[in-house]
């Protein structure tokens, strides 16, 4: 049985996917043999930590509230910096708009192409230079100042998010159990379930013989896939290291 179940090519949402199959076909079983039911609570208890510490690092919804800040303030930079690149192609308004594009360009004119952290440390160094008196005044002469005031609170919107969502992880870290704890702990339980039942299905085929061969294929089939799943990986590395 140990080698039906190999615990090094598995990954945690194929271990909830193979203990909740074999929990669910060996459920009815349970009143007619107290060792089984032993076996099977066992391991129903270490299937609802696992799921639950699951769900726990699973996608946060502020991860989706933190993409859409993001692409807000990329919004409010490209249209500032497109208003003042526009502005200083202008002769009546170059010799204000000049020296903020220069402040742009030295940040990066494409700065919403960075990551979060990167994207973040260029506009504060912007906001730094814009911040002086007289680029203040530049931006108030030439009536964009709305604009500038639009980015830095679309900064502070995604900061607020980003705090939240950091606060968040911890919380969680601190609340739940390392899944890779949990799952080293199932291995051993849902091998001990199905030797079991490999063994009642030799001496009362008629009676388990069909339950366990059913189970033979569950756990078949989603070695398949982790095997599948791992070649790509390895080949998607060697992939990378060639290029």
């Amino acid at each position: 049985m140990e080698k039906l179940i190999i615990p090094s090519i598995l990954s945690t949402a194929e271990v909830i996917s193979m203990a909740d199959r074999i929990l669910k076909a060996t459920q009815s079983f349970l009143r007619s043999d107290e060792k089984l039911a032993t076996l099977h609570a066992k391991v129903t208890l270490l299937y609802e930590r696992l799921v639950k510490n699951q769900k726990k690092i699973s996608k946060s919804k502020l991860t989706e509230e933190l993409f859409r800040s993001d692409k807000q303030r990329d919004r409010s930079f490209i249209a500032l910096r497109n208003i003042i690149y526009g502005m200083s192609l202008n002769e009546e308004t170059a010799g204000k708009a000049n020296p903020l594009y220069t402040i742009i360009d030295k940040y990066g004119a494409q700065a919403y192409r960075l990551g979060y952290k990167a994207e973040t440390a260029m506009l504060l160094s912007l906001f730094d230079e814009f911040n002086l008196p007289e680029n203040q005044q530049r931006l108030t002469d030439l009536g964009i100042l709305a604009f500038y005031q639009s980015l830095k609170t679309a900064q502070e919107s995604f900061d607020l998010i980003s705090k939240q969502k950091s606060d968040e992880k911890t919380t969680l870290d601190n609340e739940s159990e390392a899944v890779s704890s949990v799952v080293q702990e199932m291995f051993p339980a849902l091998i001990n379930l199905v030797a079991w039942l490999q063994l009642y299905s030799q001496l009362n085929p008629e009676t388990y013989g069909e339950i366990y061969n059913q189970i033979v294929t569950y756990v078949t089939e989603i070695n398949t896939v982790a095997r599948a799943r791992r070649t790509r990986k390895k080949k998607d590395g060697e992939e990378q290291t060639e290029g």
